[in-house]
């Protein structure tokens, strides 16, 4: 097997065909679903594969420079069109399987997509299967390798009305050994690993790292849904070295962990990424992995710069997600002054490499939210400390003012999850003719049985300010396929 590392920018198709001759028959897909036997698929077959789909978009007009929308969810598919997209020289943009014809429809239109492919028939131009049957008796020409620019269009937001799109118009190329500069070993990440790909990959964090795992000749263990239990075994059964989590998923697999039976002895990186960790989840993972194989990455898709925190680092910075890495960081007031070391306000940050920025795109397209210098703000909301470590604070129209007190919803979910019989919790505030907003946590319970304890839980642990002054248990809470809460959508059902 090579472990060569080349010094020049190849792309994602030539670097497969580089790999499936070498590796032939070796596996790099093991699958997962939800229901049935794994299914494996090779590189030499991968490779085949991409080139029937190249054949089969091609036949359907795609070309070098053309947009293609597909929804197809966790499954091999989704890796092996995005490849031949890319074989073609043509840019992906990724949608959730869920998402509503009227809603694909629109996107198609607003990105100028050539085709919109779906998971079964009602969604987009034409579904998986049909697809798949018009590639399967196209003439099995060879399919020259183009270079997509963009590769893809990352997709932000969206629930107050469509997403936003964003793109790094470079040429996709990458060098294999170094597909991600340095970050990537900073997390733990390596080449020639197993990694776990259990988040949605209609998600531009999963979609990422597992072409990236791909690229760097890894071996893919593809989980088509996310259990806890499911992923705490098929981390011990397949040998897992690398596995990408957010904090839901920490919780979960942490709760069936003592009933799993495994030991995670080959797991040495637990990255985790997405969203806020509270410190007691984070801690905990730390006692049972140790903090060597514990990182964390803090970031956007617009690229404006990231933070990296390992676990040696956490213990003496508990709640912090790390220095800038490869990037500066200031924080500002709202009313636009610089503020100083343990002043929380809105965050800004500068990449070393100013040229990976994603640009918005489309007619409508948002205007970046930049100081003079160039430091850029999504939004989020924090403080630096002493050492230039980040805490964050939540998102800048997350923030609830309840009765001239800022409080941030982050901080009163990760007390409610402390709770041993909440297994998910979200907070925001509502408008109240006394408060200005007042605090409103929803939450999913082992036993209603608890629901009357939590107010006094609650105030133990919080401001008086902080504590919810509604709670309310679901079944489920709105989250996407990446662990997300859908917040926003969940407050609209209380105004």
């Amino acid at each position: 097997m090579s472990n060569t590392v080349l010094d020049a920018p190849i792309t994602y198709g030539a670097r497969l065909r580089q790999l499936a001759a070498e590796r032939g028959g070796g596996e790099a897909v093991r699958f997962l679903p939800a229901e049935g036997a794994p299914v494996s698929l090779s590189w030499e077959a991968m490779d085949k594969l991409v080139d029937r789909y190249a054949r089969g978009l091609r036949a359907h007009g795609v070309v070098q420079g053309d947009v293609v929308a597909f929804a197809l969810g966790n499954v091999p598919a989704h890796l092996v069109m995005a490849l031949a997209v890319w074989r073609l020289g043509a840019t992906t943009m990724v949608l959730d399987p869920g998402i509503q014809p009227d809603t694909a429809e629109a996107m198609k239109v607003r990105s100028g997509a050539r085709l919109v492919i779906g998971p079964a028939p009602g969604l987009g131009d034409l579904d998986l299967a049909t697809f798949e049957a018009e590639a399967a008796v196209q003439p099995e020409r060879p399919v020259l390798d183009g270079t997509p620019c963009p590769g893809k269009i990352v997709l932000s937001g969206g629930s107050t009305g469509l997403p936003k799109m964003m793109a790094d118009d470079r040429p996709f190329a990458r060098i294999p050994g170094a597909s991600w500069g340095r970050i990537a070993p900073r997390l733990g990440f390596r080449n020639d690993q197993t990694q776990l790909v259990c988040g949605a990959m209609s998600h531009n964090a999963p979609f990422t790292w597992a072409q990236n795992g791909l690229f760097e000749g890894n071996r893919l263990v593809l989980m088509e849904r996310f259990d806890a239990s499911g992923a705490l075994r098929a981390i011990d059964d397949e040998g897992v070295g690398f596995a990408m989590l957010v904090p839901t998923m920490m919780v979960r697999m942490l709760d069936a962990l003592p009933a799993s039976g495994v030991t995670l002895d080959s797991l040495y990186a637990l990255y985790h990424t997405g969203a806020p960790c509270p410190a007691w989840l984070k801690q905990a993972w730390i006692d049972v992995l140790g903090p060597e194989r514990v990182t964390e990455m803090y970031g956007s898709g617009e690229n404006t710069g990231q933070t990296t925190i390992t676990g040696m680092e956490w213990l003496t910075h508990q709640g912090s997600v790390g220095p800038g890495f490869e990037t500066e960081i200031r924080i500002y007031s709202s009313d636009g002054d610089r503020l100083s070391v343990h002043e929380a306000g809105e965050i800004f940050m500068r990449p070393a490499d100013l040229g990976g920025r994603a640009q918005y795109l489309g007619p409508d397209a948002p205007r970046p939210e930049r100081d003079a210098d160039g430091y850029q703000s999504i939004g989020d909301v924090g403080w630096l400390d002493d050492e230039g470590f980040l805490y964050l604070g939540g998102r800048r129209d997350d923030m609830i003012n309840t009765g001239g007190v800022k409080v941030h919803p982050e901080t009163v979910e990760a007390v409610l999850l402390q709770h041993p019989d909440v297994t998910d919790a979200v907070v925001f505030g509502i408008p109240d003719r006394d408060w200005g907003e007042k605090v409103v946590a929803c939450v999913v319970l082992r036993s209603m049985l608890a629901l009357g304890a939590l107010h006094s839980f609650c105030t133990e642990r919080l401001a008086p300010a902080e504590a919810p002054k509604l709670v309310r248990a679901l079944e489920i809470l709105p989250r996407d396929g990446f662990g997300k809460i859908r917040r926003k959508a969940l407050r609209a059902t209380f105004l």
